[in-house]
Parts: structure tokens; C-alpha cells; sequence
């Protein structure tokens, strides 16, 4: 079986991405669509997933993925995950992942297709796809629960909010006094209640 791609420019998006149409010449033809575009160079960004993104280097047979904010906790394994699922699909190399000359990025070498018909590259493409696909409920999950937590903060209902003055005003509130410090505050609480006391 040969897998073929076309990219094409996606009218519908003003991002200027493209996409990618991964078609298998079999009787019931494959076709998939990634939001990606493509480098300088000629590599192949991909931008499907929430957390990381994907680019894929045809001149290095070479795969990356990128965290794209690398404070989350979940991109390493989603990372990870990434390049595991590509090892039990025979596309990479499992002694090459390590970690890239980008901080928090994580790469692995594309082997080179022994199987006649197969392009490497396409097929790193067509696999990325459908951990894409696999992804894609997570990745809604995580959205849906942002905008509740967004809506949450700017839009909270009456049980979670007070109106402006609801709340009388007073020169101390709560347990915090900016006049102890924090380590020293163990030491320093019988003094200072005593002198407040006088």
C-alpha cells in the first residue's frame, strides 16, 4: 500500500494554515487533516494538539515535539506519550528520543522506510494524525474546563460573590499581621498578643 500527501492552503482559515491530506491508495481511500503549516526549510509544523506542538524535519528524518507553554505540568506526558506512541507504530527510533537543543523539547530520529511503497516521512505524518485523533478527547475536556474556570472567576453566581460594601471594612482582617514575619511568627505570637493586650 502507498500513502501519498497533498498539501494544500486552507481558504476557511485565516491563520494561514494548510492542510495536509493524507490519502492511501487502498480500496477504501484514507484521508486525514491536520492544522499545520509548512517551514522555510520544508519542515512541517503541526498545531493540532492543546498542549505541545509538532514538527516534522524531512531533510533530518527527524521528529520534535515542543511544549507550547512550558509551565503546564501536562506537557511531558503528553510528550512522552507522543514518542511512545510512535515507537509501538515502528516510526521511530526508540534509542534516539532525547531530549532537543530547545528547552523542554523532546526528539527522535525516523527510521528509514525498508518497506517498498512506504514513504518514512508520510508515514510519521499519517501516525501523528491519529494521536492527533486519539487526543482529541482530552483536548476538549481541558478546554471545557478553562472556560468554566474563566466563567467561574469573571461570572461568579450569588452563593460565590458579594456586592461592593456587603462586607464592612475594618484596619485588620483575617489572621495575617504584616508586622511578623512569616518564620518568626511562632516566636513572636505571645509577644506581640501580649503587647496588644496592654
Amino acid at each position: 500500500m502507498s500513502v501519498n500527501v497533498k498539501i494544500e492552503k486552507d481558504e476557511n482559515q485565516q491563520t494561514g494554515a494548510i492542510k495536509i491530506k493524507i490519502v492511501a491508495d487502498s480500496p477504501e481511500p484514507v484521508q486525514v487533516e491536520l492544522n499545520a503549516r509548512r517551514a522555510l526549510n520544508g519542515d512541517i509544523m503541526i498545531f493540532d494538539h492543546d498542549l505541545i506542538d509538532v514538527v516534522i524535519s524531512p531533510e533530518k528524518n527527524k521528529i520534535t515535539s515542543f511544549p507550547k507553554d512550558i509551565m503546564k505540568r501536562e506537557t511531558y506526558p503528553v510528550q512522552e506519550s507522543f514518542h511512545k506512541f510512535l515507537v509501538k507504530k515502528g516510526i521511530i527510533d526508540p534509542s534516539s528520543i532525547q531530549s532537543g537543543n530547545v528547552y523542554s523539547s523532546i526528539e527522535s530520529s525516523i527510521y528509514e522506510s525498508k518497506i517498498e511503497g512506504i514513504n518514512a516521512v508520510q508515514s510519521a505524518l499519517f501516525i501523528t494524525s491519529l494521536f492527533m485523533q486519539n487526543e482529541k478527547a482530552d483536548i476538549l475536556t481541558r478546554q471545557d474546563m478553562q472556560r468554566n474556570f474563566d466563567l467561574h472567576l469573571l461570572s461568579p453566581d450569588e452563593e460565590n460573590s458579594t456586592e461592593l460594601g456587603e462586607i464592612p471594612q475594618s484596619d485588620r482582617k483575617g489572621s495575617m499581621d504584616s508586622r511578623v514575619s512569616p518564620y518568626g511568627y511562632q516566636y513572636m505570637y505571645s509577644l506581640l498578643r501580649e503587647r496588644e493586650d496592654k
